[in-house]
């Protein structure tokens, strides 16, 4: 049989940035715009991003203008007059600086343009996300009390062991609730070299390996196929909750192939 690990609680996370804004499309704020930024662009924080410009206003403007032009070339001289004509142009400046509309970054990060284009509300339009990475991972609240801060989190791809990283801050208000558990978003540290949307599975708790009694010889060995050889191995082991399995916590290696029932000529061979 191979070796494989026993945590205390294991879920999975997923490789993302540590912050992120995605831009959507309002047609309300205009018909016609414009994108400020370049594809794959590093930009500061408050830096415009897109540029609305809506043609509906720009009528009302005209219209305006035309009327007050009207006002200034008439003969009647009045307080009327001229307080009609003090409120259309301060309406005309009120109506230029709603012509257009910037958008700016809330962020500093990395442009991916998704739609140069868009048509219909609440397009995607573009995503800014920072350069930090973190894991995020999503649990129930039956695990939350497992969880602390700065806890250590071993993270794996398929049972392979990649690094190590450590619990930055759980949520306390859950992000879903349903009618039998309600769910909470966890950010762990990570490392950085691997894309946004990588999958990881992620374990808490020293590394315990549950196998079988079946295994145990003489009391505190067990046989392992190492370099096409039978080696005997001394473990630290514990008796499990399991019926019939114990947890051993020293001795041996993730995937390490052990002999559960050896034959007289392997014990023989065994070094």
């Amino acid at each position: 049989m191979t070796v494989k690990p026993h945590y205390s609680l294991s879920f999975q996370g997923v490789q993302q940035a540590k912050q992120s804004y995605t831009l959507y499309y309002e047609p309300s704020l205009g018909i016609s715009s414009d994108i400020l930024v370049k594809n794959n662009e590093t930009i500061s924080k408050d830096t415009p991003i897109f540029k609305y410009y809506n043609p509906h206003i720009e009528k009302h403007i005209l219209a305006k203008k035309n009327l007050l032009s009207s006002i200034q070339h008439s003969n009647k001289i009045s307080s009327d007059n001229f307080n009609q004509q003090v409120q259309l142009s301060n309406d005309i400046l009120n109506l230029q600086q709603q012509l257009q509309t910037r958008i700016y970054a809330p962020i500093k990060g990395r442009v991916t343009v998704l739609h140069p284009f868009p048509s219909k509300s609440h397009t995607e339009i573009m995503q800014i996300n920072s350069d930090e990475r973190i894991i995020r991972a999503k649990i129930n609240e039956s695990q939350l009390k497992q969880l602390k801060n700065n806890q250590l989190v071993q993270v794996s791809i398929k049972d392979t062991r990649q690094f190590e990283g450590k619990i930055l801050s759980i949520s306390s208000i859950p992000y879903k609730t349903e009618s039998s558990f309600s769910f909470y978003n966890v950010d762990i540290s990570t490392d950085p070299s691997y894309p946004i949307g990588y999958h990881f599975d992620l374990h808490l708790g020293t590394t315990e390996y549950e196998l079988p009694n079946k295994v145990i010889y003489n009391k505190n060995y067990v046989l392992v196929i190492h370099n096409k050889k039978i080696i005997k191995r001394n473990i630290k082991y514990i008796k499990s909750k399991k019926s019939g399995y114990i947890m051993v916590s020293n001795g041996l290696n993730i995937g390490d192939k052990i002999i559960t029932h050896p034959s007289t000529s392997l014990l023989e061979s065994t070094e």
